[in-house]
């Protein structure tokens, strides 16, 4: 009896064996992908495990409403050092993760307020939100499916 014959016989399946699919390819089948694997990838591999690259995405992940609200309260309050303290690190975190989308909106952010154009980055904190929610509601899904595409290459 062949590994895949058993391996349906003790899970009670028939036919043949699908395949788990990649982190890519589950980023991509969302509608719109909250993440580039690349990044998280290349990130697992610069530090030569992927543990703490999945460590590092929980820890975005469960840091998102905060640094909005962060960002949110330094926009408000027309802060410029907490506001670009806030912006820059949710934009350099977001970029080691692959979160393109909510880094891009950061860069935008990150200009209005060095040229002083709060009311601007005021209007502009809901896409940014948007984007970050997204994120956030996925988590779940990517740390999963980063788990098993990140770890399936070191056993």
């Amino acid at each position: 009896m062949s590994d895949q014959q058993a391996a349906r016989g003790h899970r009670g399946l028939s036919g043949p064996v699908e395949p788990v699919p990649t982190l890519a390819e589950t980023l991509q089948a969302l509608p719109e992908p909250v993440l580039e694997a690349c990044r998280l990838q290349a990130l697992a591999d610069e530090l030569g495990d992927s543990t703490p690259a999945i460590r590092f995405l929980s820890t975005y992940l469960s840091m998102l409403p905060g640094r909005i609200l962060r960002i949110s309260n330094g926009l408000c309050m027309h802060d410029p050092e907490a506001s670009m303290d806030a912006v820059l690190s949710l934009k350099i975190s977001s970029s080691m993760v692959g979160a393109l989308e909510t880094e891009t909106q950061c860069r935008a952010l990150e200009s209005m307020i060095r040229e002083d154009h709060f009311d601007s980055a005021v209007q502009a904190l809901p896409a940014l939100r948007n984007s970050t929610d997204r994120c956030f509601a996925a988590g779940p899904q990517l740390l999963g499916k980063a788990q098993e595409s990140l770890c399936k290459g070191q056993r």
